[in-house]
């Protein structure tokens, strides 16, 4: 703590009062120790701050310009008192939790109760004020994400007023813009995706942002299995960091809208429409759009047993940690659908024929200090006294795969290789 409160002395030398805010105080006040401190300043000018404090940048995107850097070795992001008081300010947060500040000689400002909150585990709007939603409905879906991650209850009022909003308030809702919708989801989704979304559904707000999971309740298994598939992965996030990628989670909340079979048999080119459609309107990155597309087409091939040479040439067409998701993703699945005795056996193969894929291939980058090959075009070129062309191409792709089987594990093994084709 003494060193947060440093950095508050330090910006208090410019003449510009500080408080440490929001998830920062939040985050102490669990005994949680925060990688970026969050600063409110009363400072209309974050600009000239940079400069008499001679570090930061101001990111002028959003709605409230902050001030970006470090000081005193401590990452900070400073955001401008909204109103006139420190109180002012705590008001305009949409939790209690959030609403508590620490001045610069350590005091706390805790107007709304939030550190009484932080104790009994409990989610409320700052001063029971209903505005704060009305003002921005989304903030509802903030509410379901702090208590999915922070597994604390939402107080009663709260919930009452959150549920009468949203049944006079439809057409708020349905104005919201999709980006938004899916800035927050995404978010939701991150670390408890799994009772984020049950959540969700609980105060039915599916129909708002994901018609199609809402239109599986038709077929209740359906929904069900989708919630199962969450509740897997969310539960192995903690043992297993290849889980926590943003496509791995969106392909099981996504997996399976537009179906109207259990196993998916009838996915098709509107199916992946679909998915398309809605991670470009949440503003999801074309990437990940790709790797999630991938995931859900792929992921039964590995019900069946899968060589070694096809897992290099999947590896080499889209990407090694696609491929290990992927792969990762169809565990999840055969749990979720308490099918391990019939496919368990065949996954562990799969694993095994992979790592030994993706060794070789690590072995390469040990040995050419990070490259990717051991020889590049210009040296295959030179070596067969080639000209550029199609067959150069061909033979880097082939010594790709000779390599991950195996043929291939040094630079001297590719040369004697390239010249005996």
């Amino acid at each position: 703590m003494r060193y947060y409160l440093d950095v508050l002395q330090k910006i208090e030398e410019t003449k510009a009062k500080a408080w440490l805010v929001g998830d920062t105080v939040r985050m102490l006040q669990m005994g949680i120790q925060p990688d970026v401190i969050t600063l409110a300043i009363d400072s209309d000018d974050m600009y000239s701050l940079a400069l008499e404090l001679d570090t930061g940048t101001v990111d002028a995107r959003g709605p409230y310009p902050a001030l970006r850097g470090e000081i005193l070795g401590v990452p900070f992001r400073a955001f401008s008192l909204r109103g006139k008081t420190i109180e002012d300010d705590l008001a305009c947060r949409d939790l209690s939790i959030e609403a508590i500040a620490i001045r610069s000689d350590g005091g706390i400002v805790d107007p709304f109760g939030g550190r009484f909150d932080i104790r009994n585990r409990v989610i409320r709007l700052t001063g029971d004020n209903v505005d704060l939603i009305t003002d921005d409905p989304l903030r509802i879906l903030r509410m379901l994400r702090f208590s999915a991650e922070l597994e604390m209850d939402i107080f009663w009022k709260t919930q009452s007023d959150v549920r009468k909003f949203l049944t006079e308030h439809v057409d708020r809702m349905d104005k919201i813009p999709p980006e938004r919708w899916g800035r927050e989801i995404m978010k939701g989704i991150k670390r408890r995706p799994y009772k984020f979304i049950h959540l969700c559904d609980s105060y039915d707000l599916l129909p708002f942002f994901l018609k199609e999971l809402e239109d599986m309740k038709s077929d209740k298994r359906l929904f069900e299995h989708v919630l199962k598939v969450l509740e897997v992965i969310e539960r192995k996030f903690d043992t297993n960091k290849l889980m926590q990628s943003d496509a791995f989670v969106l392909a099981g909340l996504l997996g399976n809208i537009g179906t109207k079979t259990l196993d998916g048999s009838d996915r098709n080119k509107f199916t992946d429409r679909l998915v398309v459609d809605y991670l470009t309107r949440w503003n999801v990155n074309s990437e990940t759009i790709d790797e999630v597309i991938a995931i859900i087409n792929s992921f039964k091939d590995f019900y069946k047993p899968v060589s070694e040479l096809e897992f290099c040439r999947d590896v080499l067409k889209y990407s090694e940690e696609a491929i290990e998701v992927a792969l990762e993703f169809a565990k999840c699945v055969v749990e979720s659908e308490n099918v391990t005795e019939k496919y368990g056996e065949v996954l562990e193969d799969n694993t095994w024929n992979l790592q030994q894929v993706l060794r070789r291939f690590n072995n390469v980058r040990l040995q050419t200090e990070g490259a990717q090959r051991y020889m590049t075009g210009r040296e295959v070129m030179n070596l067969l006294n080639m000209k550029p062309g199609r067959r150069v191409g061909e033979l880097l792709e082939g010594l790709d795969l000779a390599v991950g089987i195996g043929q291939v594990s040094s630079r001297a093994g590719a040369e004697a290789w390239l010249k005996a084709q």
